[in-house]
């Protein structure tokens, strides 16, 4: 028998009995917790703004009476600072999304992206399959 099948992407299959992640299945109706989070990223930020100052700084270390008078040590110095701070900025701007689910017995996975899209569909794709073994797709709704 063919099982109707909720939500199929390359990470994540839900279909009428089981969640398939990865190479791990977990029964549907032993689900017991599901959440998309997202990192935190406020050390970001204070990475960011402590580079950018210290570019700025030592760019500004270069001025004396009107004049820019800079080395190759502060070109490096202003270079690695743009750098990390370009990075920090990526990742404050770009966070990490986790989708956990984990089951009644305590077994669990964690898949995470940079688009909360993708996690949110992942969720929202085992919340009908949830819905699905609970409630006939094929009577319709009272009112």
């Amino acid at each position: 028998m063919k099982q109707k099948l909720f939500y199929k992407s390359a990470n994540l299959s839900v279909s009428e009995t089981t969640v398939k992640i990865g190479e791990m299945v977990l029964p549907l109706r032993q689900i017991a917790f599901m959440n998309v989070t997202q990192q935190p990223t406020t050390i970001y930020w204070i990475i960011f703004v402590a580079s950018a100052l210290g570019a700025i700084g030592t760019a500004l270390s270069a001025y004396d009476n009107g004049q820019f008078h800079t080395t190759d040590n502060i070109l490096l110095g202003i270079l690695v600072a743009v750098v990390i701070a370009g990075t920090a900025l990526y990742f404050a701007l770009k966070p990490k999304f986790y989708f956990t689910i984990k089951s009644s017995s305590g077994h669990g996975y964690t898949l995470w992206s940079r688009e909360y899209g993708e996690l949110a569909a992942m969720k929202n794709g085992v919340e009908s399959g949830l819905i699905g073994i609970y409630v006939a797709q094929d009577t319709p709704p009272t009112h």
